[in-house]
């Protein structure tokens, strides 16, 4: 029971855990720095998360505790990645952006399609959508453009004492141009797939659909604050081939390396979405958003890679990205 097995503990007791229980070190930053930062930086549970890329020992009086394991090693990878997880944002909100562009000037190019015949489609096929646009009909951000392009009616529901009022869209006259700052980013992805469907000849092109859904979780990912480099070890990600024939042309990845790397889920959605950003993203904003993902790599990733030195799986992560940051020039 988690209850008796991992109850409350105060920043002093998760110190001592994790120095008498878990093997940890705190010879770079001391165990009062440590109580502090659990007080005032960072919680436990995001803290010890990285500690999953670290081995323990299998034998003698160390058994089951972690193997050269520093408290400021835990520290780093959570700074690097809070930093990692905020460039990749921007960068996935590029591409959502570049995406979205692309797709409406498809729409100017079809002589075919008057940009709100492409929207009775695609509600009509995922009336879910529809739903998720009346949910956000009172928002501050959205509400306006809602209200202009549906009709808007309210169903109310009596509960006893009680009455619950909800906003039900009764007519759509929303154009596609519209439609697309309206709903989220998967949504986009199913607009683009049937729009893609219905008229071939005027295709839009983007990356493909298993490259734009692994950049849809990245993107939620970050949004929602998830550490992303808590588990760099091999995982179970089969890379579509357009991604592993992508990365086997960079002559600095071996296969093994390549093979090893692109099975940990968020280094796959990483590549997917430096792929897409070169191929979709405006040059100049194409060229800001690289350099400023280099001078991270520089500065905060490898600003202290000593720390890493033995530690085979996060070295290798970080210099498996760089090695595909540095093929975009």
């Amino acid at each position: 029971m988690n209850r008796a097995d991992k109850p409350k503990k105060t920043a002093n007791e998760l110190v001592d855990m994790l120095k008498n229980e878990k093997g940890i070190t705190f010879d770079i930053m001391t165990e009062a720095e440590a109580v502090n930062y659990f007080r005032d930086i960072n919680n436990y549970l995001r803290t010890a998360s990285y500690r999953k890329n670290y081995e323990k020992h299998q034998s003698g009086k160390n058994v089951g505790k972690y193997i050269d394991l520093d408290f400021a090693y835990l520290t780093e990878l959570s700074s690097i990645d809070m930093h990692l997880r905020k460039s990749a944002f921007q960068m996935c909100i590029d591409i959502e952006h570049a995406i979205k562009t692309k797709l409406i000037a498809a729409i100017e190019n079809n002589p075919y399609e008057d940009g709100y015949n492409i929207v009775d489609l695609f509600l009509l096929k995922h009336p879910d959508v529809l739903e998720n646009i009346e949910g956000k009909a009172d928002s501050i951000f959205t509400g306006g453009l809602i209200e202009k392009y549906f009709s808007l009616c309210y169903v109310y529901y009596n509960h006893g004492m009680t009455t619950t009022v909800k906003t039900k869209i009764d007519k759509c006259d929303c154009p596609v141009w519209v439609l697309v700052e309206i709903i989220a980013f998967g949504d986009l992805l199913k607009l683009i797939s049937l729009y893609n469907d219905e008229y071939p000849c005027y295709k839009v092109i983007v990356p493909s659909q298993s490259i734009l859904k692994a950049i849809k979780s990245l993107r939620n990912a970050c949004a929602h604050n998830n550490c992303l480099l808590n588990n760099m070890n091999r995982g179970e990600t089969k890379p579509p081939p357009e991604i592993t024939q992508f990365v086997s042309k960079i002559q600095t990845i071996g296969k093994e390396e390549r093979n090893k790397k692109l099975s940990c889920r968020p280094m796959f959605e990483l590549v997917c979405m430096l792929k897409a950003y070169d191929e979709v993203v405006s040059s100049n904003v194409r060229n800001h958003g690289f350099e400023k993902l280099r001078t991270f790599v520089d500065e905060k990733m490898f600003g202290n890679i000593n720390y890493f030195s033995t530690n085979i799986v996060v070295k290798t992560s970080f210099e498996f990205f760089k090695k595909v940051l540095d093929n975009f020039k």
